[in-house]
């Protein structure tokens, strides 16, 4: 019986890092937290699959987090799963970045909880999702918020998870894996249905040219 082994790909939040899911296993290898992740995406893979002493040809799916977060790190990522997926013909799925980092905080004590991410221009985006099931579930759209207080204002009294830690001020919940990992397991517990993702970027904002024309 083939092993499942879900490679799993954030290049999108603060954080970046790269997961190999080798059945209840996990290889984890970090990124630069500036622009340099990209630089360091392919050896990192390189290595998980080096660590877990397979070859790249025996991924059977790919996880990516498609934003909102850094703007080159969402497209290095996709672009990346993207072409893997081809070369491998495994199936790919891209997951919004803050279902990924509500899922790095699921815990039985937190039913519902909120995840956020900075979106810019001293504002955050967030979004409050069920976690009772095997997958996150969004309980709204994503939202913008004044990063100012924003703890106690945006999001509805539910616990919440942020990266940075501090992005909202005091009270987030500590992550004590990468985002990445909590990715491929949430994929293993429950895969998207389809053979391919979609592959369209998630921002917390419109572009400074879609802005001018009128863009929410």
């Amino acid at each position: 019986m083939r092993t499942i082994s879900i490679l799993a790909l954030d290049t999108a939040s603060p954080s970046p890092a790269v997961t190999l899911l080798v059945g209840e296993t996990a290889f984890d290898e970090s990124l630069p937290s500036d622009r340099h992740a990209s630089e360091h995406l392919l050896a990192g893979i390189e290595s998980c699959f080096s660590r877990a002493g397979l070859s790249l040809s025996e991924c059977t799916r790919i996880a990516v987090c498609a934003g909102p977060g850094s703007f080159t790190g969402v497209r290095v990522g996709l672009a990346t799963a993207w072409g893997l997926g081809r070369a491998l013909d495994c199936p790919v799925e891209s997951v919004s970045t803050l279902e990924a980092i509500a899922e790095a905080a699921r815990s039985p004590a937190r039913p519902r909880l909120a995840a956020a991410l900075d979106a810019g221009r001293e504002e955050i985006v967030w979004q409050a999702f069920d976690m009772t099931g095997p997958r996150a579930i969004p309980l709204a759209p994503a939202a913008r918020a004044s990063a100012s207080g924003a703890a106690e204002r945006a999001f509805d009294g539910l616990p919440y998870a942020s990266v940075p830690a501090d992005l909202a001020g005091p009270g987030s919940v500590l992550l004590e894996a990468p985002v990445s990992r909590a990715l491929a397991l949430a994929v293993a517990r429950r895969p998207a249905d389809g053979p391919t993702a979609s592959f369209a970027a998630i921002y917390s904002r419109p572009s400074a040219a879609e802005e001018k024309r009128g863009a929410p």
